[in-house]
């Protein structure tokens, strides 16, 4: 009877054993937070300096190792760890490298957390710009302020700025939540100089901590009624009309967002909407990524663009519109794969033309002029159909629109419990009780 008892508890806790590793509950311990880099972003590219912004789920200090091609690299700190002389943890990164060569080119690696991370297989890679002696213009900065879902202020944000034809900007948060982007020294997206931009000019600004996110679309006339953006929503404030001053107070009102992903619409014009300017810049919303055809009309242009990644389509044709009524078509795919049109009225006037003394290029005008002179008979029945208009593609610079490769994350084991711990000295119990009955026979 000893030795079946015995041998009884040997298998009793063979068996636990068995079991508690199966499930894994045998291993205690919590899963780290991942601090792999994301929304890696190559920015703010002048003759002498750029910069690397980033964010992690988890806190993690960071660095860049960067090297000139051909020589030894050296590190770069974050901003923040440049002030204080120590390295502090963040959820978002920026990390400005500067003293740099105008028009040289430069690899470089990330580090998070005493880790290295390369763009694939490669290190990241970024030329600087040539050294401009032009003078910047005089132009408003944008100003504007995030919020976390729970109501504090979002520091420690990324900011993004996109705008088409122009290079890309961040800027990070301070410990308010606002941030300030200058606009007169913004570069065109080739960096040979300095990028003019309209009151018409179409910016979205994205702002990004951990795995929230906020995408706010707005016209540059329109950048002084920025309110405060919760992390949580998306806004346009591309039709803003009346100007309500961003207080404390109008933090819980502010404004629902009008974008929903997938619409289809024509945002510019409205319906008869009336222009002075004679290439009128069109917008609208399609799904992500998707082509856009568009036709305008009575004559007949014919050009096809894409949305971009939260579907916003723009678009200013390259010749002028003759005055007169017109009709602007366009043809996209929907979420159901089916083919949708949409049609908008609108009306182009002479240069000239007497408009009210308020008016802006999308103005109302007092008196509808009407044509004196016809059209010459020479003009072809038929406009030839244009080329797409698409945003040239840097080959020089590959590293501006980089994303990292996600390096893969070995998750741990599921944490312990206190029941588990129990099972576990239960059963190293029974196996010394067991091989010490075999023992004592």
């Amino acid at each position: 009877m000893p030795t079946l008892l015995a041998f009884l508890l040997l298998f009793i806790s063979i068996w636990v054993t068995s079991y508690l590793i199966q499930t894994g509950v045998i291993f205690t311990g919590q899963a780290t937070p991942d601090k792999t880099p994301q929304n890696v972003r190559i920015a703010n590219i002048t003759g002498s300096s750029f910069t690397v912004a980033f964010t992690t789920n988890g806190k993690a200090s960071s660095g860049l190792s960067v090297e000139e091609v051909g020589k030894n690299p050296y590190l770069v700190l974050d901003d923040r760890d440049k002030e204080t002389g120590g390295q502090t943890e963040f959820y978002s990164h920026y990390i400005t490298v500067s003293d740099l060569s105008p028009q040289t080119s430069y690899n470089f690696t990330i580090i998070a957390d005493g880790e290295t991370y390369q763009n694939g297989d490669q290190k990241y890679f970024v030329r600087t710009g040539p050294k401009l002696n032009e003078a910047p213009s005089s132009q408003k900065p944008i100003v504007g302020r995030g919020l976390l879902p729970d109501g504090q202020a979002a520091l420690d944000t990324i900011v993004e700025l996109q705008i088409q034809g122009a290079q890309k900007i961040v800027a990070l948060t301070s410990d308010d939540g606002k941030f300030t982007i200058q606009t007169n020294s913004i570069r065109k997206a080739d960096l040979s100089g300095y990028s003019k931009l309209e009151p018409e000019t179409l910016i979205t600004l994205t702002l990004r901590r951990q795995d929230l996110s906020s995408t706010i679309q707005t016209l540059l006339k329109n950048i002084e009624t920025l309110a405060v953006a919760s992390l949580s929503q998306d806004y346009d404030f591309t039709d803003v009309t009346e100007v309500e001053i961003s207080t404390e107070s109008s933090i819980l009102r502010a404004p629902t967002p009008k974008i929903i992903p997938g619409t289809i619409r024509i945002s510019t014009p409205r319906e008869n909407e009336s222009f002075v300017d004679s290439k009128p810049l069109f917008r609208g919303t399609a799904l992500p990524n998707q082509k856009v055809r568009i036709k305008i009309e009575s004559e007949i242009i014919i050009d096809e663009v894409t949305s971009d990644s939260n579907g916003v389509w723009t678009y200013r044709p390259p010749l002028s519109i003759p005055p007169g009524q017109h009709k602007i078509t366009i043809e996209t795919i929907d979420s159901f794969g089916v083919s949708k049109i949409l049609t908008q009225n609108f009306a182009v006037f002479a240069q000239g033309s007497q408009v009210a003394e308020s008016a802006t290029p999308s103005a109302t005008p007092t008196k509808t002029p009407t044509p004196t002179t016809p059209k010459p008979t020479a003009t072809p029945t038929v406009a030839p159909v244009l080329s797409p208009i698409a945003t040239p593609t840097l080959t020089s610079l590959p590293s501006i629109t980089v994303s990292p490769t996600k390096i893969p994350v070995i998750t741990p084991a599921p944490p312990g419990n206190t029941s588990s711990l129990i099972l576990t000295v239960i059963s190293v119990l029974l196996i010394f009780a067991g091989s010490a009955l075999l023992f004592v026979l």
